[in-house]
Parts: structure tokens; sequence; C-alpha cells
């Protein structure tokens, strides 16, 4: 019955709101119920979403002309209990103040700029963006909705799953480049009353929050996932070669092995000359290619519900350890991906400012100087990537033991068992080759 309710409001009064909030739909209609056709993808929903497709054939009042139209529609899963603790209240809101807000805002500042960047392919189009709306036809809840483009007629389509080779990297790279490039160049442009305007409206996703663990779900995951870690270098001490990495490992264990939140927090921490408007999930799961004879051409940007402000290694650290095959960080193709996203962050701030390279503006943004400060912060990635990495190498089933505890309860024992083990030597080689190279790295070293 439920269902029937919510299927009803979603083919009636949501098909009006859409109509009636954008002006490229006025005089349309839906001729008759066979007009409308909903359905729901497998595979496109995730831990706290469903997201179904809507199929519009309509036409025009006046001239008879028909269009037809398909979105996808994005709603919130699970009771007021569920929602509360997995954080949905703060996640939903945030990206749709990401799609309603902050990219209009760096779309227009393009524009004005007469800048060359092409952001049409940054994120879908919104055709309706809601958040905290009450719909007694829908559901006795406080609900969230937000009907995108279905960008797969623009030939954007989900890549590889986890591995991707250096041209979607490269893409992935210079994408978020571009999005975090607008930030930069509001700051730098003298319209940082602008951007904070726009980081106000951004509700904070902590850790740790007021001395208690805030991202309680995340938490459990990271200390279990730290417990697995933590025992196969204890089972594997050898992996540890040189004094320097295990010192780092070890000090990484004492300090923050049981409040993994607390160092995540740590991360979290804004300044006045990095700080930008963060994706905040940016990885493969999050982002749709289009191609062109099986090449990558362009990578589109979706998910903004981990959105934040803050260090630009947040993105960029999450996404090269998650997405990055490790055999590929050797030989120069972690310094490669760096270098690219660098060369892209300058040449857009550079062309909406109508800047040159070496202007002393920029001084602070030199890659020497940037590297400093992403060494600051990129453990945040490492860990963020080891703790989605054992869903992601585990088998169907494993999978759907890892979902169902999740949703039933994330505290349970279950939960930690099937976690410790999921995915098995392979998921223990990669978290472990995550951790010893970013204590090769350095990035460790703002523990020490």
């Amino acid at each position: 019955m439920a269902q029937e309710r919510k299927e009803k409001f979603l083919t009636t009064e949501l098909v009006n709101k859409i109509i009636e909030s954008n002006d490229d739909l006025n005089g349309y209609r839906l001729v008759s119920d066979s007009d409308c056709v909903l359905t729901t993808p497998q595979g496109l929903d995730g831990f706290m979403s469903v997201i179904h497709r809507l199929t519009l054939n309509l036409t025009h009042t006046t001239t008879g002309a028909t269009r037809c139209l398909t979105v996808m529609v994005k709603v919130m899963k699970g009771d007021d209990g569920f929602r509360k603790k997995s954080l949905g209240l703060v996640l939903f809101p945030n990206e749709i103040n990401v799609y309603s807000a902050v990219i209009p805002a760096f779309k227009r500042l393009v524009r004005n700029a007469n800048a060359k960047i092409d952001l049409h392919t940054l994120c879908p189009r919104i055709y309706v963006a809601e958040a905290g709306v009450t719909y007694p036809s829908y559901s006795d809840q406080e609900e969230t909705f937000l009907v995108m483009e279905d960008v797969s007629a623009r030939g954007f389509v989900p890549g590889p799953r986890l591995n991707l080779d250096k041209p979607h990297l490269t893409l992935m790279a210079r994408k978020v480049a571009q999005f975090h490039a607008c930030s930069y160049a509001l700051r730098i442009g003298g319209q940082s009353e602008m951007l904070s305007d726009l980081v106000k409206r951004i509700i904070p996703l902590n850790f740790v929050q007021d001395g208690k663990i805030f991202f309680e779900s995340y938490d459990i995951v990271f200390k279990v996932v730290f417990e697995r870690l933590f025992a196969y270098f204890d089972e594997k001490p050898e992996l540890l070669q040189s004094d320097s990495i295990r010192e780092r490992v070890q000090t990484l264990r004492r300090q923050y092995g049981t409040t993994p939140s607390e160092l995540m927090q740590r991360c979290l921490e804004r300044d006045d000359v990095y700080s930008v408007i963060l994706h905040g999930d940016y990885n493969r799961n999050n982002v749709l290619f289009r191609y062109d004879a099986d090449a990558p051409q362009d990578v589109m940007l979706i998910d903004f519900q981990e959105n934040r402000y803050g260090s630009p290694g947040l993105d960029l650290s999450f996404f090269m350890y998650m997405n990055m095959p490790p055999e590929d960080w050797a030989n120069g193709g972690w310094e490669y991906l760096l270098t690219v996203y660098h060369q892209e962050l300058i040449s857009c701030i550079c062309d909406i400012l109508k800047l040159q390279p070496d202007d002393p503006a920029l001084q602070a943004y030199s890659f020497d100087a940037m590297q400093q400060h992403l060494k600051q912060h990129f453990i945040y990635g490492a860990i963020i990537a080891i703790k989605f990495l054992p869903c992601m190498l585990a088998n169907e089933q494993e999978v759907e033991e890892i979902v169902h505890h999740f949703h039933k309860d994330v505290t349970a024992d279950a939960f930690r068992q099937i976690y410790l083990t999921a995915g098995g030597e392979k998921v223990n080689d990669r978290i472990s080759r995550v951790m010893v190279h970013a204590a090769e790295q350095g990035y460790l070293d703002m523990i020490m």
C-alpha cells in the first residue's frame, strides 16, 4: 500500500512539479496515463537512496508538439531512525544545495568571465531539487526529491567498477580541478563574500562534533577496517620493511587505532588559502563517462551527498587511492596525476581571472606549495579508501550480507564479522598497500 502511494505521487504530483518548475516545459502535459512510465532500474540505488527512472511523453496544449523527457528521481530510503543514524538528513540537503546553489554560482562565474571552461558536462541538468519537504500523498516523513536529467541520452554511462586506466584517471583529475578552481577564483578574484555565502549553506558533516562521534556508521566501519588492517600487519610484519614506515604505521595504530574518527576530523580542518567547496565523495562510483570508440572523452560528476568545505586533498586523495591501481603508483604514475590536477587547476583559475600562471596572486598555489598542503590531508583518502575496499572487492554474496547488516544494525557483531573477512586476501593486500604507500609518501607525518 505504501509503495503504491509513493508511485502514484511520483507519476502525478511530481510530474506536475517538473513541468511547472521548468520554463521550457510550460504548456506541456501528459495526455494519458500511458504517457508516464515509472521504473526502478537495478543497481542504481545506494545504501541510503532509491533511484527511479521516469519517462514522460509530453504534448503541448497549444501547438500539439510532442516531447519525450526521461529523468532520474532520487529519494531517501528508510524510516526516520535510519535516516538520522545514517545522517541522511544532512547528506541529502547538502546535495540539493550543490545542485541548486553552488553549481549555478560557478556557472555564472565562468560565464561572466567569458572563460573557455565548459561546465555543461559538470553535472546533469536538474529539474526539481527540494529538501525538507512534506507531501502527505507520498509519505508521512520529511522528504528530499532530486529530479535530474537522464544523461545516458548524452552518452554518459558508468565506467569500470573500481580500477581505472590512465585516460579515465586523467579525465577525473581534470574535472575535479575545474570544480575546485571556481572556489579559488572567487577567493583570489575578490569575491570571498560570495564564496563565504555558499559555504554557510553547507551543513557541517563532521566525524566528531562537540566531543562525540557524529558520523556513527562511518566510525563503526573505520574501527573494523583498522582492526583488519593492523591484524594483517601483525600477521605479515615483513610488509613494514623499513624502520621509518614501521614507526609511522605504529604511531597511527597507537594514536588513532581505536579512535579513527578523531584523525578524520583533523583532516577536515579549514583554512583561508587552500579550502574549497568539495565534491566530498569523489570516486568512480560517483561519476559517469562519455565514450567514443571505447575511449573515454568526458566525465560528469553526480552524487554530491558528502559535499564539504575543506582541503582539495580530500577529494583528490580518495579518488587516487580508490581508483588508481596500486601497480600504477610507481614509475611516476602517482606524480603524473598530481601534475595533471595542478596544471588544470592553474589553467582554469587563470582563464577565469585573466591571470598569467606566474602572477604573484597564484604564488600560494604553486606546485610545490600545493604538494606541501596536500601532504597534510592525503591520509584522509587512504582511510576512506580502505573503508570501502572490502565492499568493492567482495563477491556478490558478501556484498548482500554487508548491505543487509548495514541497514539492519551496523553496530551488530554480524556486520563486524563480515567486514573483517569480505574479499579475503585480495582486500588484505590492497588495504595494506594503501597504508604502506601513504607512509612512504609522507602522508602520515602529520601525526608524528
